[in-house]
């Protein structure tokens, strides 16, 4: 019975190894994880673990926010913003993206709108600067910086 319990944990866990294995193996599906994971209804959890596969140890995150207030910070602190069900949809809805790569690195610049339903208005946009390296059989972001429009 022990064997079997330990079988059954092993195999979850490279279950949910690979699935998240899906989200990085492109720069594609690493930038389209990296906007679903924040995307969700009006009582959407966040899962803080499945954005932390995304970035590197110590990604930093820079923000010009809506009101043009300058913010730096590390993915940690990112997320502590973020512990609460939400009260109100939020959807980040990719409208262009522009990928350099060389070698290893890539970056990309990516034009958004946040919407409170995937298909209603847009409530603000901006774009999103994100810095990509390969390692490890896998893509990883570095850091990203976010401007949101009519704050320059």
């Amino acid at each position: 019975m022990k064997r079997l319990a330990c079988l059954l944990i092993l195999v979850l866990s490279l279950s949910s190894q690979l699935s998240g294995a899906s989200d990085v193996n492109t720069i594609d599906s690493i930038i389209n994880t990296y906007y679903a994971v924040i995307s969700g209804p009006a009582g959407f959890k966040y899962d803080a673990d499945r954005d932390k596969n995304l970035h590197a140890e110590g990604a930093i995150i820079t923000r010009f926010d809506e009101n043009g207030v300058f913010q730096r910070h590390d993915l940690f602190e990112e997320q502590k913003s973020l512990t609460e069900p939400y009260s109100a949809g939020i959807f980040e809805v990719e409208l262009s993206r522009r990928t350099e790569e060389f070698g290893n690195i890539a970056h990309v610049w990516s034009t958004f709108e946040m919407r409170r339903a995937p298909e209603s208005g847009a409530f603000m946009r901006g774009v999103n600067s994100i810095s990509l390296y390969f390692k490890e059989g896998r893509w990883w972001i570095a850091s990203w910086s976010t401007q949101y429009e009519g704050t320059e």
